[in-house]
């Protein structure tokens, strides 16, 4: 009954799988390059974020400081040190027996044992080219006091006889704490980073980074002149360079991302 019936042909079947093949490796280039588009897109995103996190932090920091007010401690093209304000408060009582004693209205934190402070000396009040930051280490607070109906502390200064006079700081001075940073590229466990560092082992940021020069800063004066002198900063350019990783679709070259920012310091 089937015998009229013709199967396919040797060519035939040739020819279907010949077509077959060729829509199959159609269709897994457009997966290959959608998949390497994605993934380069992602690395990309990945960079830019890094990037951005990190220069939003050192913005942010070097925005408040004073080169004028000694604020830089150390620069170089890879690392940054400088003193950053912690805490704040108002002085509203001035003892100058021994040790001395400052009592201060806290605006925020309270001011605790071993910070680092700098209080207000207006000393002549006619006139502003005597004036000056007194630093000073707390070394013992009373956190019951009131001044004004406000809370306030006692901040002692053990073995810093006379700091200040009661016609230095007055009423009303304001004082901070700070701390000790050093911005820059750091090796953590064999990954180069951004990272901060006080005293001890330093504090990974952002990153990974470019190893050689993920970090860069550049300083320059008032003029717009590069500087090597560190009062004389009042502009620091950040850039922030991240690892080549995924390759890019159209091109097939590293993708990374890199990011300048000019930050103008508070004179």
């Amino acid at each position: 009954m089937n015998a009229g019936r013709r199967g396919f042909s040797l060519v035939e079947m040739l020819i279907v799988a010949v077509l077959g093949s060729l829509i199959v490796l159609a269709s897994l280039q457009v997966l290959v390059t959608n998949q390497r588009a994605y993934t380069g897109q992602t690395h990309k995103i990945r960079g830019q974020q890094t990037s951005r996190a990190g220069m939003e932090i050192l913005t942010g920091e070097i925005r408040e400081v004073s080169a004028q007010g000694g604020d830089i401690l150390a620069m170089g093209p890879d690392s940054l040190t400088i003193r950053t304000m912690r805490k704040f408060g108002v002085v509203c009582a001035v003892s100058t027996a021994n040790p001395p004693q400052l009592t201060a209205i806290r605006v925020g934190d309270w001011f605790a044992v071993d910070d680092s402070v700098f209080v207000f000396a207006d000393n002549n009040t006619s006139r502003s080219s005597d004036d000056a930051w007194i630093p000073v280490r707390v070394t013992a607070v009373d956190t019951t006091q009131t001044c004004a109906g406000r809370s306030a502390q006692r901040l002692s200064f053990a073995g810093q006889s006379a700091p200040f006079t009661a016609d230095s700081v007055r009423t009303g001075a304001p004082m901070r704490s700070y701390t000790r940073y050093t911005y820059g590229l750091y090796d953590i466990d064999g990954t180069p980073y951004l990272g901060r560092r006080t005293t001890g082992t330093p504090v990974p940021m952002v990153g990974p980074v470019r190893t050689s020069d993920g970090v860069a800063f550049a300083f320059f004066d008032g003029n717009g002149a590069v500087t090597a002198n560190m009062t004389d900063v009042r502009q620091i350019d950040v850039t922030l360079r991240t690892p080549p990783g995924a390759m890019s679709a159209t091109d097939h070259t590293p993708i990374s991302d890199s990011i300048t920012a000019r930050v103008f310091t508070r004179n």
